[in-house]
């Protein structure tokens, strides 16, 4: 079965818990947490919200660097990603930069044997396979769950992306394009690419050519039924 993975980005430390439940009544498996949007002095509130979903859910905090909203220092940041550990998520989503350029956090991280989904974003182009390649070789030293997201300006991009699970033995890799050219690729790329779950939003997108959990489930659904009529024996 496709499986969907909800963004949580809520500024209100109240809607929290709501987001969640709705997401996963919607007919999400999984969420994603963005500790990013929320305020710093919220932060250790919202870590016991969550704790009951973490089985279910990636925790992240997105740099302003990487699009994200957090607005403590670099050390802060760091610390709190140690924090999200502590509490033993499904995942932890950490971008490459992050974790090459923090030895003290890499090795806390691997001690503590933390599940890292290690990701990488372009928010302008889709580089050539041959550089994304490149990288996804270079992120595999630290977690075999990796995360290749890009912007599509045209559509071969979108379907170029694709093309990166050829060579993906051995990895947990979700790799799509964000942008309105980018939708195809979010949509596929658990089925053509067999990723272990795709990227949406609860109702408002998050980032550029995010669908909803809504319209992607339904999407989902339809093909399931299409493959189970067409694989009856006629």
């Amino acid at each position: 079965m496709n499986k969907i993975c909800t963004t949580i980005a809520t500024e209100d430390l109240d809607e929290l818990k709501y987001q969640i439940d709705k997401a996963f009544d919607w007919g999400s498996d999984y969420v994603e947490i963005r500790f990013d949007f929320l305020k710093l002095s919220d932060m250790s509130h919202a870590l016991k919200i969550v704790e009951e979903f973490k089985t279910k859910a990636i925790f992240t905090i997105r740099s302003p660097e990487q699009e994200g909203k957090f607005t403590g220092s670099h050390s802060d940041r760091i610390t709190w990603l140690k924090k999200l550990s502590a509490i033993e998520p499904m995942l932890l989503d950490i971008e490459l930069k992050t974790i090459k350029e923090n030895d003290d956090l890499a090795d806390y991280l691997e001690d503590q044997k933390t599940p890292l989904l290690v990701s990488w974003h372009n928010f302008e182009e889709t580089p050539e396979n041959t550089e994304l390649t490149e990288i996804i070789t270079e992120m595999r030293i630290y977690s075999n769950h990796i995360k290749v997201v890009t912007t599509a300006k045209t559509g071969q991009d979108a379907l170029r992306i694709l093309d990166l699970y050829e060579n993906a033995n051995g990895l947990n890799l979700i790799a799509f394009a964000m942008g309105d050219s980018g939708i195809l690729s979010r949509i596929l790329c658990t089925i053509y690419g067999n990723a272990p779950f795709t990227y949406a939003s609860l109702e408002k997108a998050v980032v550029p050519g995010q669908l909803t959990v809504k319209q992607i489930r339904k999407i989902y659904d339809k093909i399931n039924v299409w493959s189970e009529i067409y694989a009856k024996p006629s």
